[in-house]
Order: C-alpha cells, then sequence, then structure tokens
C-alpha cells in the first residue's frame, strides 16, 4: 500500500456525506463547470476530486462483521493479558500489531467497494445522460415532421456551386470528405458545410445540396433524415425483420445516390451493409453540430470520465 493510496484513503474519510440526489446535483456542477472553463479545467483536478471522494464516503458498506471480529480479538487479548496468559512484551507487541494492520485492510477494503459502488452509480448516470442526449437527437430529427419525399434535385443551380467550389471532389476518396451540419439562425432547417481533404467550402442552405425542397427551404426531405441518423453514428447495426431491413436499404441506397449525386462516383458507396456483423458503415463523414448545447455536454461527459479514471487509475467509467 504505497503512500498515495494512503492519502487517498485520508481524503475519503475526511470528505462529506451525501444523499443520491445530492450527489446527480454535483454531477451535474462538474459538468457545467467543464462547460464553462473548457479546457481550463485540465489545470486543477481538486473540484473533481473532491465530488469523487464526497460520493465514496457517502455510500454504505456493511462491514459491522469485520470490525466485530477486530473488537472481539482486542478484548480477548485483554483478557487474556489481565489473567496472565500471554506472557512477554514482545508476544503482546505482535498480536497488537497484527491487529492493526488488519483494521487498516479492513478499512481500506471497505474504501474501494464504496469506490466500486460510486462509481457503478456514476457509469449509470452518463449512460443516461448519454441515452437522453442521443433520444433528444433522435426526437429532434423526427420532430421534422413536415418532411417531404424525395424532390427534384435542381441540378443546373448546383452546378454553379460544384464549378465554384466542389470540382476537386473527385480528387478525395469518401474518407476524406466530410459534410457538417449547422445551426440555422433564422431557419429549423439547418446549414451545411462540406470539407474537401481539411480544406472548408462556405457554408450553404440545405436546399442548395439538396437536402431540403428546392422551392420551400423550409421544408426537409427524407434525405435528410437518413443524412442526421448516419451523423449520430457511423456504424449502425441492423435488428429486426427482413422487410425492416429492405426499408432501410431504401432509403440509404437513396442517400447513396445522392451523395454520389453531389461527389461522384468510386467503386464502392459512401455508406455500404456488411453483411457479417449486419451493419451499415459510414465511410464519408457526417458532423451534426446543429445542436451545440447537446454537443457541449457530450463533450463535457466525455472529459468528466476521462478525469474520473485518471484519478481511480483504471477505466471504471
Amino acid at each position: 500500500m504505497n503512500y498515495d493510496i494512503i492519502k487517498r484513503l485520508i481524503l475519503i474519510e475526511s470528505s462529506s456525506k451525501y444523499n443520491d440526489n445530492d450527489l446527480f446535483i454535483k454531477l451535474e456542477e462538474c459538468l457545467e463547470k467543464i462547460n464553462k472553463e473548457g479546457m481550463m479545467v485540465l489545470n486543477d483536478f481538486s473540484y473533481f476530486h473532491r465530488f469523487i471522494n464526497d460520493g465514496i464516503k457517502s455510500q454504505y458498506i456493511d462491514f459491522r462483521l469485520h470490525f466485530a471480529i477486530i473488537i472481539f480479538q482486542i478484548l480477548f487479548i485483554l483478557v487474556t493479558t489481565f489473567f496472565g496468559l500471554i506472557n512477554g512484551v514482545f508476544n503482546l507487541v505482535i498480536i497488537t500489531v497484527l491487529i492493526m494492520v488488519q483494521s487498516v485492510f479492513v478499512w481500506a477494503f471497505s474504501a474501494f467497494d464504496r469506490q466500486i459502488l460510486f462509481l457503478n452509480k456514476v457509469r449509470k448516470w452518463t449512460n443516461h445522460l448519454s441515452s437522453d442526449i442521443e433520444l433528444i437527437n433522435f426526437l429532434s430529427v423526427e420532430s421534422l415532421n413536415d418532411f417531404s419525399e424525395l424532390v427534384p434535385f435542381d441540378e443546373k443551380q448546383y452546378a454553379k456551386l460544384w464549378l465554384k467550389e466542389m470540382s476537386t471532389s473527385m480528387n478525395h476518396d469518401w474518407g476524406d470528405i466530410s459534410i457538417e451540419i449547422l445551426p440555422s439562425e433564422k431557419s429549423s432547417i439547418p446549414r451545411m458545410r462540406v470539407i474537401l481533404g481539411g480544406i472548408r467550402k462556405s457554408v450553404q442552405q440545405a436546399r442548395d445540396y439538396g437536402f431540403a425542397d428546392k422551392d420551400n427551404e423550409e421544408t426537409p426531405n427524407t434525405l435528410l433524415i437518413t443524412l442526421f441518423l448516419f451523423s449520430r453514428k457511423k456504424e449502425i447495426r441492423f435488428f429486426g425483420l427482413e422487410n425492416e431491413k429492405m426499408a432501410i436499404d431504401s432509403r440509404v441506397n437513396q442517400l447513396n445516390s445522392h451523395l454520389e449525386l453531389l461527389f461522384g462516383k468510386r467503386k464502392t458507396p459512401p455508406i455500404f451493409f456488411d453483411k457479417n456483423s449486419q451493419t451499415w458503415i459510414s465511410k464519408i463523414n457526417i458532423i451534426d453540430r446543429s445542436s451545440t448545447e447537446r454537443n457541449n455536454i457530450r463533450q463535457c461527459l466525455g472529459v468528466f470520465k476521462k478525469i474520473v479514471n485518471s484519478y481511480v487509475g483504471h477505466n471504471a467509467i
């Protein structure tokens, strides 16, 4: 047991106790601190370490039996010493030291067990927050219920944009092409920016790339919905019936055809289905920046998890 572990045990025992509701509020405060201060929090982890120590101290572990055994041993030594059954100072010192070591180990193991309990709660809370973010992201896509089916793409209008900015797209593999979905100040339909080989192009309306009705930019089409879904995860595994897979395949194929219209055809489509893993895999990068608040929370969760893992010494959450 090295000095750092003993120091941590002392800090845990000197921490405050809170109930789970208060600890969850403190977790939210940690995320808010990361959101406000950004990378500045990396200069001082003490605020987060206090939260972890408080959380560990607040957990209840029933070690009464172990301490009862130790107390019984102490009483037994006192009684046997009183009646002269234990002779010699050396024997008494050895027995006393063994009991003290035993007490320290029980104390240490109780702290480690409380740490496991608390980290399980933190993992559960952070997973719920992540799930809530993904659910809201999904609902935000589904809330675009006034979307149209595929509408004719204004290829003449796009040809002007292609000549101006997109003519080098065929020089890049799908993996070197990114589509950023950006928030729009005046509309519920996001704007878009294409990145070719690290070079950012100008921001355009969704309809300019064929993801909204060409006559009404407030009306998205089904291509935008599918694009949003692949911005959540680059790999989406399929679970369900064959007719459901065919319906999804149809949507993905429509998006593939449109992306090939925008950037040109390659030997393989930008999104393909891997039969072995039953997974749709996107080679083109689709990045959703349309909700900066939710993205900030997701990033804060990532930083917070790294801080916790570095403090406890392993990938706990």
